[in-house]
């Protein structure tokens, strides 16, 4: 049964006997967290939400947030397969060859641009680049020793892993829209240009961004194809408006 709080979050136990049926799915942000379990028996069967929760205030209690979330949903520490993502705005990529160099500098050079310890630093690794990122001090650990063998990934080069298969004529431009928040994911063929997470309060927050990429990266707007995903209502008018400006615009499918 489902059990919904005055904020909107909800949270069930779901029946799944074999544990090894199923694979658990995770979202941590800043902004709370999601779980899911999908069948890996019967992939065509629904994914089954086990919880969305949402939270406000300052980060420096995000830690005891989602240590919270996992204790009061003991489902989550049976016998499941997992794939953990993370979605955090304090990302930096960079090439492979550099980062697992001789020195292995990654961290040195993730501190440059963030405040984070060498132990809470993540890292994915996707078509020669190598994504760095954090979300909360003591995060890592956490999840090491309460989902051991778990997957975990970046948001962001979840993303690049599955726009990176497909291909195009032109450069692309990924954007997908959530609260506040959207990602920029550009390619060129199967090369990386840039991930990038903004802020945005506005759709033209969001257009802004978009534009001043394209100026940075030397792309023309009429040799370009952007595909849009998330905010339904932001995510429809911009589509309209970018289609006067932009080669090539479409929902990203």
């Amino acid at each position: 049964m489902n059990e919904m709080d005055e904020n909107g979050n909800s949270s069930r136990s779901i029946p799944v006997g074999d544990p090894s049926d199923w694979r658990l799915v995770m979202v941590i942000s800043r902004h709370g967290m999601e779980a899911y379990l999908r069948n890996v028996e019967n992939p065509m069967s629904e994914v089954e939400t086990m919880f969305r929760l949402s939270w406000e205030g300052d980060d420096d209690n995000l830690l005891s947030r989602i240590e919270n979330a996992v204790y009061d949903h003991p489902q989550l520490l049976d016998d499941f397969a997992a794939d953990i993502a993370i979605e955090t705005n304090r990302v930096l990529w960079a090439p492979e060859a550099i980062v697992d160099g001789d020195d292995d500098p990654g961290e040195m050079i993730f501190k440059e641009v963030f405040a984070a310890d060498d132990d809470d630093i993540m890292r994915d690794y996707a078509d020669g680049c190598v994504c760095l990122y954090t979300l909360a001090p003591g995060l890592q650990s956490f999840l090491q020793r309460t989902f051991p063998g778990a997957r975990i990934r970046c948001h962001q080069s979840v993303l690049v892993r599955r726009l990176g298969e497909r291909t195009a004529d032109m450069p692309r431009v990924y954007i997908d829209m959530r609260r506040n928040e959207a990602d920029y994911i550009v390619m060129d063929g199967r090369r990386l240009l840039l991930a990038v997470t903004h802020d945005w309060h506005d759709k033209e927050d969001i257009r802004y961004h978009l534009f001043n990429i394209l100026e940075v990266y030397g792309l023309d707007p009429k040799a370009v194809h952007v595909s849009l995903s998330g905010e339904r209502e932001i995510r429809n008018e911009l589509v309209q408006g970018l289609r006067r400006e932009v080669a090539y615009v479409m929902m990203t499918l």
